[in-house]
């Protein structure tokens, strides 16, 4: 069993590999199927079934089981936290736990009378015919990364435990350079622990350190990111990555709002008098902001954390008005330039920010 007991990105390849499976003595079966069924919290959430023409061994990819464990994730506890800070300006954090799954092994074959039989391929003594089967992350690992991990037994988030990936475990934010953010930004890292994730936002006052990290904490292995305040007001955006981390960035505002409107026009017949008369009816809809911004100045290496990470991340909120807000975040072009050898210029990435919740 291919990573029996270990911990998985959901939305990474997961493996499992069925062996030594039986098929009566002698098989006289063509119809030899294997069903697996992935189970969490006694609730079937996968079930796969494949012929194998008679092998004893077959593997099953379970990722599409484990993301719909976390499609329904809330992030309103992350938001809280972040939130918190803001209003208080004091350190937050929040946890959030792993989810286990299960795993259910049947085979199916015709006896010599064309009559079907199930059976369990695994059954303790007590009648139990779970196996353990792990625990799964929200988010994902990125090939490239799968493949810096040379022990197979290895590529699971187990292997990014306490090793002090810049930020954390779980980010993704580049560690060559520091992260520029506002004076009246807050920041975050996030680490992965035995059995969940912890995220801790720091506020805005100074850069945090790793002794800051209350006693109540301790065990806590995570680092603070490396941090440069700047005094040019930034707007905050938490936003989830691709290891489903609710991460911080702050972008420069540039100087320009726009409302977008929707008018549709209705023909109305009246009569006021002895002969009718039509006018028209405009009615407006929509009304939603939306901004311009700018990620600022950045390193090669930070320009493509915000193209990759932030702009194609799933789900953004911008705080606004005091409030984590909703956002939907479009690059301002379909191609961005973050590096030409023939311009002698650091990138900036623009992109625009509309409101989701307006209209």
């Amino acid at each position: 069993m291919f990573g029996s007991g270990k911990t998985y990105f959901a939305d990474s390849p997961v493996v499992i590999d069925i062996s030594g499976l039986y098929w009566g003595d002698p098989v006289t079966s063509p119809f030899t199927v294997v069903r697996l069924e992935v189970v969490y919290q006694d609730s079937v959430i996968g079930n796969f079934r494949a012929d194998t023409g008679g092998q004893t061994s077959i593997s099953f990819d379970i990722q599409s089981a484990l993301r719909a464990i976390w499609s329904l994730y809330p992030f309103e506890g992350e938001l809280a936290a972040a939130q918190t800070v803001v209003s208080t300006g004091v350190s937050q954090s929040y946890s959030r736990q792993m989810r286990s799954y299960k795993l259910r092994v049947y085979t199916e074959y015709l006896d010599s009378e064309d009559k079907v039989y199930t059976v369990t391929q695994y059954e303790d003594a007590q009648g139990n015919k779970d196996i353990p089967g792990g625990q799964c992350l929200i988010g994902a690992m990125t090939e490239w990364e799968r493949s810096l991990i040379t022990s197979e037994g290895d590529r699971d988030v187990s292997h990014f435990e306490h090793t002090n990936v810049r930020n954390g475990d779980a980010s993704t934010k580049p560690h060559g350079s520091p992260e520029r953010v506002g004076s009246t930004s807050i920041t975050s890292w996030v680490d992965m622990q035995q059995g969940f994730t912890k995220s801790i936002f720091y506020p805005y006052t100074a850069t945090p350190q790793p002794d800051d990290v209350p006693s109540s904490q301790s065990g806590w292995t995570g680092h603070a990111p490396i941090v440069l305040r700047d005094s040019i007001p930034y707007t905050d955006f938490l936003f989830k990555n691709r290891r489903g981390a609710v991460e911080t960035c702050s972008a420069l505002m540039e100087e320009g709002m726009n409302i977008e409107m929707e008018t549709e026009k209705y023909t109305l017949t009246e009569r006021p008098k002895f002969n009718p008369t039509r006018t028209l009816m405009a009615i407006a809809s929509g009304g939603r902001r939306s901004w311009t911004m700018s990620s600022g100045i950045q390193t090669r290496e930070w320009a493509e954390w915000w193209v990759m990470e932030f702009l194609m991340a799933e789900k953004w909120w911008m705080l606004y008005n005091g409030a984590y807000t909703p956002v939907i975040v479009e690059p301002s072009r379909k191609s961005l330039g973050i590096y030409d050898r023939s311009k002698q210029a650091a990138p900036s990435i623009e992109f625009t920010v509309t409101l989701a919740l307006e209209g």
